[in-house]
């Protein structure tokens, strides 16, 4: 082959430009950074062998213990890989969040294995954020039925108002008046019906997730069948979830960022597994048309979350940049927030002196005096959740886009199948797979 393949610790010129800054990680490619002569050129990929999968799998999962540990969570891979921690920081892996790594670092997201499992997590997740939330309604439930006694008497006086709005909304709205009619008389009553809508969507996302995650369970087993079934249903899948994730309208609500999450993640595996069938094929110009058309889709709604969840009414602080205050540095990685400067408009275009300005502006305003007020523990614990919330959508965007780019590699080379430009050793390991041009 014309592909050279070479260990990332028997690669001293890319470990020196990794820690100079010449080189800089985005997805699963190595490129030129900003400000030199090459800027954004591709130098390496990256591969992670078939035997990290099983290293990633027995990886024992972190405790949920304090909000903190849940949303500051990710893998490191410094040791798995062999590579030191001074690498893997200069690389961005020592916080990555946690739901992007259902793409694996490197190309070889083919891993249908690694990838089953983490469908199974995102499901086991589910499930356990279920039970806990039962557990915690179950302990303030008895305090709201006392308080309801209290502040029934001032709702009847606004359930006239709003009965006189029911007459106006049914016209308006025949089809689902009935759903009002049913539950007027009661709050409660109001309450379960939006969980259970929330869990019919719920129930839809997760039912075709397991169709995607059922048919990667037979890839496994059976390697050699055709893959025609598993095209299918990746495609099915991925079409479904995609709209249901570019439907979203971005806010900060918890319920909804899950929804849209759960969503995101199954669209970006799907996209991930039907275009790694078509590598594996050799049909590589359907694959870069299928990632030429859902990358830039993904990227824009990586974008538009970005640009709604970084907003502030205080000027100083609607930029990425905020999160680079001393106020956020024990919880959130500088590497994290140069993350989600990559999906933020209105911050990867800034000049070096219009960046250190931002952050100028937002460190001086978490030290005045009122910002403990203003700007409390809540608050902080809510920022921590958005940037590990928008993390994941800029690492899964990037890892999705080096896909492209190893697409167009495979058709470069003219192989027959992306399997004969991958190393074959089951020993963990992060190698360097040279562009044609390399």
């Amino acid at each position: 082959m014309i592909i050279n393949i070479d260990l990332l610790l028997n690669s001293p010129e890319i470990i020196k430009g990794l820690m100079t800054g010449e080189l800089t990680r985005y997805g699963s490619v190595i490129r030129w950074a900003k400000g030199t002569a090459k800027a954004g050129q591709i130098v390496k990929h990256l591969v992670e062998t078939p035997g990290i999968t099983s290293k990633l799998i027995s990886l024992p999962l972190s405790p949920i213990s304090t909000v903190v540990n849940i949303i500051g969570h990710g893998i490191t891979y410094h040791k798995l890989l062999g590579i030191e921690r001074s690498i893997s920081a200069v690389m961005g892996l020592t916080q990555i969040a946690a739901g992007a790594s259902v793409l694996n670092l490197g190309v070889s997201v083919a891993g249908f294995t690694y990838m089953g499992y983490k469908l199974h997590q995102v499901q086991k997740s589910l499930g356990y954020l279920q039970q806990s939330m039962e557990a915690g309604f179950e302990r303030v439930e008895a305090d709201l039925e006392q308080l309801d006694r209290k502040v029934d008497e001032g709702f009847s006086v606004v359930i006239q108002g709003l009965n006189h709005l029911d007459n106006r909304l049914t016209v308006v709205s025949g089809q689902l008046a009935y759903l009002y009619v049913l539950v007027e008389d009661s709050r409660q009553k109001q309450e379960s019906l939006a969980k259970a809508i929330s869990n019919l969507q719920k129930a839809m996302l997760v039912e075709k997730i397991a169709d995607l995650q059922a048919e990667l369970k037979d890839r496994q087993l059976f390697p050699n069948d055709s893959p025609r079934q598993a095209l299918k249903t990746a495609s099915s899948v991925r079409l479904f979830l995609e709209n249901q994730a570019t439907q979203a309208t971005p806010e900060l609500d918890a319920e909804l960022m899950l929804n849209t999450d759960v969503a995101i993640q199954g669209w970006a595996i799907a996209t991930a597994t039907e275009a790694n069938l078509l590598l594996e094929m050799g049909h590589h110009q359907d694959a870069i048309a299928l990632l030429s058309q859902t990358v830039p889709s993904f990227q824009e709604v990586a974008q538009m979350w970005a640009t709604n969840l970084i907003h502030h009414d205080n000027a100083h602080l609607s930029t990425s940049y905020r999160y680079n205050a001393p106020y956020f540095q024990d919880y959130i990685t500088p590497e994290r927030v140069d993350r989600i400067t990559q999906i933020s408009p209105r911050d990867r275009t800034l000049t070096p002196d219009q960046i250190r300005r931002k952050r100028n502006e937002a460190e001086v305003e978490f030290e005045m005096s009122y910002s403990s007020q203003r700007y409390p523990e809540t608050w902080q614990h809510q920022q921590i959740a958005v940037a590990e919330y928008l993390d994941t959508l800029s690492e899964l965007s990037a890892r999705l886009n080096s896909l492209q780019d190893f697409a167009q590699l495979c058709e470069s080379t003219g192989v027959s199948s992306s399997k004969d430009l991958l190393p074959d050793s089951d020993t963990p390991g992060l190698y360097l797979l040279s562009p044609v041009n390399g």
